[in-house]
């Protein structure tokens, strides 16, 4: 982590610079105080400045936002998920990413003031700050659809701070442009130094280019418009380029880690973490993180909770057997009677992501519950996961990605973008482009992330073969592989099957009939339970998806009544 210490330094020391007191004609400022007026004058104060982009960066907690859509469930339900969120006076959404916005405009219009050679050097930053203005429009787009398209910094007076909403296309045009003006700068992962490393690069550029148009080119043309051709083509080139580029590899490191490879992906530390003691120097998986230290920043984010983020049926039957089909399929389904039963021969980030119901696994809340790396194996540390219904879990399923196995304060980055999505990425366009997708098409991307878990590959002939449907296979694995990192929500919008799959009952394990029935450890669960004998988490007549609103969220009353020219969404 040496090499990430000036970064995180700097970003705390920028924050203490704010950038809107300053009046045009008078320079007030103190001989002993960091200013408007003294500041920009070298490179470095730049790539100050630059740092403080950095802190928007989503970290640990976004696994929290996997409860907006149907993977999850919690006690009392999530609002987004159930549709019964209402518009607000205010969103941290909305101001938080204009906020941004001025910011990264502000350091665009230092630029343009300086002299030449000192503009040159410092280009990079203004690399920096095209790609973060381009992070916040998409996502404002996410949310909002068409937002307000603002580039430069406004004043109390200015007409700007009325502009009505640009199209949603017009948006996505403007993220585009941003992202290509970083790219056409930024500098390659190899090609940083040392003290730089964690700084934006080309890739993560290519990489959020291949994100945010495949998600225009699906919304378009699911949502029935005509402009998905051109941006499925961008997501198609901008993440080959990614995979062209010999920067990165997926994480795959079996021989040393066996099948719990996977897991540790998420929780490398600069200590060990795992039985190979392998640390984030290994892994060049991750294209852009949000860094934590332990020294430096740590942090105690642990995604175990009996009030939210408990996997539902749905994301446990996702997961296929290990001869590659689904469990309605495959001949080795052990079914759900006994309560292992469901996790035997299958893809093995099920038994990496799933804590097994009678097994051990290890927490980082009390010392006993850590485990002890110089006796890993010892039984008298870490917990049982017993299924503790109202404790540890509200759907009989219990979560452990990003769940370290040591002490806090802990020290692994936030993967804000990682190899793995860029492979999803182009799976997708290209098939959503095309209306299909050729073997060699598949072995470049998705059957690369079946591999490195030991699943076989997805081909034309194994599909036909099966009744596989290729598009569902490809949803699938990105639903699988991108789990708690943020994406359901967005993808289900995007292919406009949120208004089929968000009404759905929330639904947990298999209780009547099975060996959680009649063991006295689970005796006397009360219920409710549907038809089938699965635990009803959050009944459908609780959840609602509107297509005519819910498809974006409302803007904020607020921001309606500052500026009269601004629409709301339709519904709200």
């Amino acid at each position: 982590m040496k090499n990430n210490k000036y970064l995180l330094l700097a970003i705390s020391l920028v924050l203490l610079f704010g950038i809107g007191a300053c009046e045009k004609d008078l320079d007030l400022a103190p001989a002993d105080k960091i200013s408007e007026s003294t500041f920009f004058k070298e490179v470095n104060d730049f790539k100050l400045f630059a740092n403080r982009f950095y802190s928007y960066l989503p970290g640990h907690g976004t696994w929290s936002s996997e409860d907006q859509g149907d993977l999850t469930a919690q006690v009392g339900g999530n609002g987004i998920s159930n549709g019964s969120y209402q518009p607000s006076e205010y969103s941290g959404r909305w101001n938080i990413n204009f906020d941004q916005i001025r910011n990264t405009s502000f350091l665009l219009t230092k630029l343009d003031e300086v002299d030449e050679n000192l503009k040159e050097e410092a280009k990079v930053y203004a690399a920096e700050a095209y790609f973060f203005r381009a992070v916040s429009y998409y996502n404002l787009l996410t949310s909002y659809g068409g937002v307000p398209i603002i580039t430069t910094v406004l004043d109390v007076d200015s007409e700007e701070l009325y502009s009505p909403r640009a199209s949603r296309i017009e948006v996505t045009k403007q993220i585009i442009s941003d992202l290509d003006k970083a790219i056409a700068v930024l500098p390659k992962q190899s090609e940083l130094n040392a003290s730089d490393l964690g700084r934006l690069t080309k890739g993560a550029a290519l990489a959020f280019k291949s994100r945010v148009a495949l998600f225009e080119g699906t919304w378009q043309k699911f949502h029935n418009s005509n402009d998905a051709e051109d941006f499925l083509g961008m997501a198609i080139d901008a993440a080959e380029k990614v995979m062209d580029s010999g920067e990165y590899e997926l994480w795959d490191k079996r021989d040393q880690l066996g099948d719990q490879s996977y897991r540790h992906l998420f929780i490398l530390d600069k200590v060990q973490t795992n039985i190979g003691g392998l640390t984030k120097a290994d892994n060049k998986e991750y294209i852009l993180t949000n860094i934590f230290d332990i020294d430096l920043r740590g942090h105690n984010e642990r995604p175990e909770s009996a009030y939210g983020i408990n996997p539902t049926k749905k994301f446990a039957d996702l997961f296929l057997c290990s001869d590659g089909l689904p469990i309605d399929k495959s001949p080795l389904y052990k079914g759900k009677d006994m309560v292992q039963d469901e996790y035997t021969d299958r893809d093995v980030r099920m038994r990496t992501l799933f804590a097994i119901p009678l097994e051990r696994y290890w927490s980082t809340a009390q010392a006993p519950w850590n485990r002890d790396w110089s006796k890993p194996d010892d039984p008298s540390t870490g917990l049982i996961n017993n299924v503790e219904f109202g404790q540890r879990t509200v759907t009989g399923y219990v979560s452990i990605k990003f769940l370290a196995e040591i002490a806090g304060p802990l020290g692994f980055d936030w993967p804000v973008i990682r190899y793995a999505e860029v492979l999803l990425n182009y799976a997708e366009a290209v098939y959503e482009k095309n209306g299909k997708i050729t073997d060699a098409e598949l072995n470049l991307s998705l059957n690369e992330l079946k591999t490195r878990v030991g699943l076989p590959a997805l081909t034309e002939s194994f599909a036909t073969a099966n009744g596989l449907n290729i598009r569902e296979e490809i949803r699938r694995e990105r639903a699988i592989e991108l789990y708690k990192e943020g994406f359901r929500y967005n993808d289900l919008r995007r292919w406009k099957s949120a208004e089929d799959i968000l009404p759905e009952a929330l639904l947990g394990i298999k209780y009547i009939g099975t060996q959680f029935e009649t063991d006295p450890l689970w005796a006397g669960l009360s219920g409710p339970f549907d038809s089938n004998g699965y635990l009803i988490v959050e009944d459908a007549s609780k959840r609602e998806f509107d297509p005519q609103k819910h498809y974006l969220q409302p803007l904020p009353r607020r921001e309606l009544l500052l500026n009269e020219n601004l629409e709301q969404n339709p519904g709200w």
